[in-house]
């Protein structure tokens, strides 16, 4: 036996055995580490789906929003069920990222299991921003993002934002991320948004005029003032709905505002719903305008290149009592153009009042539909009642007041009532006003105009229907109106006309008027 050769061995053998056990040990380590890590990742890159709390499982809405932009929506979708009486006073602006789709929606809502009032979102103060900065100041707005449902959430002005630029441009606003990703599948249901009646300052396109309860917009959110030119379907604010709303103080109530597209229009917003098919589904748009020195008009509803719009049962009154009259030209329902475009309005409520003396007040103004192909404009069933006119002196008042050459237009079932105008001279006071070169039929019947009030000495005279529309081929009919009690409450040397047409139309009938 080898005495230093053994001891060499065995040392040899400790050794290597010792550095074998180490290295097990620091592999294990690693080994766990690398697992901790990984099922941390996995916890917190996790889609988001199921029923979930606020507060509960996230302490606000603004925390929610931003783990749903991180995550992702899981199978299913997600909702997000928000206390009754829960407020949240936000630092910046609730920005939406992330999009569902059909099978895996986004919720946000007023947890039907609590009572009491619907949670209330207020904005952040010191906003810096106007309608004509590219990046303006607002409380909720959706970037790109598709079939999401917010329900029952009401948001407001902070109280500290008393002059502009500190006011808030818009409550909840649809805003498009590229030429290819616009909004689409968008429910905004029984919300009230309050903003502030100051922020009267004029838009720069295609953003519009003033602090706007519920905006969709062709443009991104930093470059609100940029027209964005939509190339693909995709890119369109398409299939919104807006139902049961109550838009309070501000300057535009509801603005749709698409892109002017060329036929065949597929790149322009198509389907949307301002007050969907029954009086529960309709918004109530009410004490907008009546900033101090207001220099730009207000509109309860205004659109721009909407395709197979719909605009009806909504309230639209700028003055309930709790308001103050517009000293510019005030719109109810503003319907601007979109090129051989068909839209209904109907069954709306209007009640405007002017506190102008030489501007414009109409309460259903549509410049939609022109380059006929096929489309109708269909205004029928509305009631225009107590709008007043008191402060006029050259101003124009229209109660429905078309100039778009459709291939059909149907003005029918309306209703006017209790409306009254101080206008002198050259002032009129036009029920319903037609100017559209139309193609093929006019349908201007069972119309009833009643109770108009003439409150100044005047010469102005009243037109009850006045149509100068209609092609060669064209078919007119006047029919079925009943038009009386046109009160004059100072001696009048007016000459009034209770129907006029000068359209060189194909076939007329008028008849049975009363």
């Amino acid at each position: 036996m080898n005495f230093t050769t053994d001891i060499a061995n065995l040392f040899s053998q400790r050794y290597f055995k010792s550095v074998y056990l180490q290295g097990l040990a620091f592999m294990l380590r690693v080994w766990v580490i690398a697992f901790l890590l990984l099922s941390f990742s996995s916890r917190s890159s996790a889609q988001l789906s199921g029923a979930l709390t606020i507060p509960g499982d996230y302490a606000t809405v603004s925390a929610a929003v931003t783990a749903l932009n991180a995550a992702g929506v899981g199978a299913g979708g997600v909702s997000f069920n928000i206390a009754a009486n829960y407020t949240e006073t936000i630092t910046a602006t609730i920005s939406l990222t992330a999009t569902g789709t059909a099978a895996n929606t986004i919720v946000f809502q007023k947890d039907a299991s609590t009572t009491g009032a619907n949670p209330l979102i207020t904005a952040y103060t010191g906003g810096v921003g106007t309608p004509a900065t590219a990046t303006q100041d607002g409380i909720w707005r959706l970037l790109g993002s598709d079939y999401v449902t917010i329900d029952g959430i009401d948001l407001k002005e902070n109280a500290a934002n008393t002059t502009n630029p500190s006011t808030m441009e818009y409550g909840y606003v649809l805003y498009k991320t590229a030429a290819t990703n616009g909004c689409q599948f968008v429910s905004i249901n029984n919300c009230v948004v309050t903003l502030n009646r100051i922020n009267n300052e004029a838009g720069t396109a295609p953003m519009v005029d003033g602090s706007t309860g519920i905006l969709s917009a062709n443009s991104t959110a930093t470059a609100a003032t940029t027209i964005i030119a939509v190339t693909s379907s995709a890119g369109t604010n398409s299939n919104n709905s807006f139902y049961n709303n109550k838009i309070q103080n501000c300057n535009t109530g509801i603005a749709l505002i698409g892109y002017a597209a060329a036929s065949p229009f597929s790149l322009a917003d198509q389907n949307n719903d301002i007050g969907g098919a029954t009086i529960a589904t309709g918004n109530s748009v009410l004490n907008f305008g009546g900033a101090a020195g207001a220099t730009v008009a207000a509109v309860g509803i205004r659109t721009l290149a909407q395709y197979g719009l719909n605009v009806s049962y909504n309230t639209i009154n700028n003055n309930n009592g709790s308001g103050v009259n517009h000293e510019t030209a005030i719109r109810g329902i503003y319907i601007n153009t979109a090129t051989s475009a068909a839209s209904d309005i109907t069954n709306n409520i209007i009640t405007l009042k002017s506190a102008a003396t030489t501007s414009v007040i109409t309460a259903i103004e549509n410049a939609s539909g022109s380059t006929a192909v096929g489309n109708e404009v269909n205004i029928s069933n509305n009631t225009i009642t107590n709008c007043t006119y008191s402060t006029a002196t050259t101003g124009n008042f229209y109660g429905i007041y078309n100039t778009a050459t459709a291939a059909i237009l149907t003005v029918a079932n309306n209703i006017f009532s209790n409306n009254s105008t101080a206008a002198t001279a050259t002032g009129f006071y036009y029920p319903i006003w037609n100017g559209g070169a139309v193609v093929n039929t006019i349908s201007i019947d069972n119309n009833n105009i009643s109770g108009i009030t003439f409150t100044a000495a005047t010469s102005v005279p009243f037109i009850g229907i006045y149509n100068s529309g209609g092609g060669a081929a064209a078919s007119l009919s006047i029919s079925n109106n009943d038009i009386s009690g046109i009160n004059y409450s100072a001696l009048s040397t007016a000459a009034n006309t209770y129907v006029i047409n000068s359209a060189t139309t194909l076939s007329q009938f008028i008849s049975s008027n009363k």
